[in-house]
C-alpha cells in the first residue's frame, strides 16, 4: 500500500502528517517508530493523523510521539495541521478535535494561531502521583511549576541565562521526565526570564527527547512565569528553533502563535 504524507515543521519541531480522510492507516507503535526514525524512516518529533469528520471546518486528529506513544496535545503540530487544512480547504479558521478537547485555529500576524484551551493546575489533572503544591514540586535538585496543557509539563526556572544554556539536557531530561511523581511521565522545560515579556526556554519532550521547539511547553512556561510573578500574561518564548508567542486570555484560555512551514510531500510504501 502506498500512502501519501506531508512533512511540516514549526521552528524545527517537525511532524509527519497523514491525511487519513480517504486512506486507511494502521497506527500501531511499530509503524510509528519506524517512520519516525530519522535513519530508518522519514523522521519526525511527532506524527499527526487527520481522521474522518462530518463537518467541513471541523477535523479530528490523533497525535503520536516518535516512540509510538499517543499524546493529548501538541501546539506546534496542531498549528501545522491547521495550516495544511486551511490551505487545502480554503478556510480562514478551522477547529481541530483532539483527545484533549477542541482547538480553534486561525491565521494571525505572528503566523498560525491555536487556542490551546484551559490549562489545568490540579495535581490530579496534571496528573501527579500524590497531592502537593503544584507551584513548587520537588524534582531531585530542582523545584518545578507543574501544569497540564492537555499533557503534563514541569517548568523549572533558572535565574542565570548562562547556566540555562549550559545545562546538559541529554543527562537531566530523561531522569526528570520519568520521576516517580509523574505517573504518565512529563515534558520538562527549563526557562529564564531575560526581561518582562521575553523568556528563553529549552525543552525535553516526553517520549521524544530534546526538540528545537515545543508549543504546549511554551504555553506552560509562559503561564508558570505569570503564576510565579516572574513575567506578564503575554510572552515571547525564545526557543532553539525561533520564537513563539503566548497569551493567557481573560477567559483563562491560552493562545499560541508562530510560523509553520511545509518541507515536502511524499509517498511511503507500507
Amino acid at each position: 500500500m502506498n500512502i501519501p504524507f506531508i512533512k511540516m515543521h514549526g521552528l524545527g519541531n517537525d511532524f509527519i502528517i497523514f491525511d487519513n480522510i480517504k486512506n486507511s492507516i494502521i497506527s500501531d507503535k511499530n509503524f510509528i517508530r519506524q517512520i519516525g526514525n530519522r535513519r530508518l524512516g522519514i523522521g519526525c518529533d511527532q506524527l499527526m493523523m487527520i481522521e474522518n469528520t462530518s463537518k467541513k471546518d471541523n477535523f479530528k486528529i490523533k497525535m503520536y510521539n516518535s516512540d509510538g506513544s499517543e499524546t493529548g496535545a501538541c501546539g506546534n503540530g496542531t498549528r501545522c495541521v491547521a495550516d495544511y487544512i486551511m490551505n487545502k480547504e480554503n478556510l480562514h479558521t478551522v477547529n481541530i478535535e483532539t483527545i484533549s478537547g477542541e482547538l480553534k485555529c486561525s491565521r494571525s500576524e505572528n503566523g498560525i494561531k491555536v487556542n490551546m484551551g484551559l490549562p489545568k493546575f490540579s495535581w490530579r489533572d496534571i496528573p501527579l502521583a500524590y497531592e502537593t503544591d503544584t507551584l513548587k514540586v520537588a524534582l531531585d535538585e530542582f523545584n518545578a511549576c507543574c501544569i497540564s496543557i492537555g499533557n503534563p509539563h514541569a517548568v523549572i526556572f533558572i535565574s542565570n541565562l548562562g547556566e540555562l544554556e549550559n545545562l546538559n539536557l541529554e543527562l537531566i531530561g530523561p531522569r526528570l521526565e520519568k520521576n516517580s511523581i509523574f505517573p504518565d511521565f512529563a515534558n520538562i522545560e527549563f526557562a529564564c526570564v531575560t526581561k518582562k515579556g521575553i523568556i528563553r526556554m529549552r525543552v525535553w519532550e516526553r517520549g521524544v527527547g530534546i526538540t528545537s521547539a515545543c508549543g504546549s511547553g511554551a504555553c506552560a512556561t509562559s503561564i508558570a512565569a505569570s503564576l510565579l510573578g516572574l513575567s506578564s500574561k503575554e510572552n515571547q518564548i525564545i526557543l532553539d528553533g525561533g520564537n513563539l508567542f503566548v497569551k493567557w486570555l481573560e477567559d483563562q484560555t491560552v493562545t499560541l502563535s508562530g510560523p509553520t512551514e511545509k518541507v515536502f510531500e511524499g509517498i511511503i510504501g507500507i
